[in-house]
């Protein structure tokens, strides 16, 4: 995997993670954690709306652990600056203005 698909995936996931955390007024990783540890076991009813809900944000977190490893794994084999100079050398970036007039 290339990292900046991997880094697209990353992102496509912490969007659907924001979804939940907009919706439920709890950020993920202690959703995660609280799931994780076994607190959240009174919503395991299998029923509720809010379940399956549940189980979708708990597998997107797992997901993203998981691509957030691979991610530093991968940047780990090559230094930051390398990996800019080939994502410059492959494709044609132009710099990102920072300028709100532009």
């Amino acid at each position: 995997m290339e990292l900046q698909q991997l880094i697209r995936e990353i992102h496509w996931i912490e969007w659907q993670l924001r979804t939940f955390e907009d919706k439920y007024g709890v950020l993920s990783r202690d959703f995660y954690e609280a799931m994780e540890s076994g607190q959240l076991s009174e919503f395991d009813d299998g029923e509720e709306p809010h379940f399956h809900d549940f189980l979708e944000w708990h597998g997107l977190y797992k997901t993203w652990l998981k691509r957030e490893r691979l991610y530093r794994e991968m940047l780990s084999q090559q230094s930051l600056p390398e990996q800019l100079h080939r994502a410059l050398h492959n494709r044609s970036i132009s710099p990102i203005s920072t300028n709100p007039a532009q």
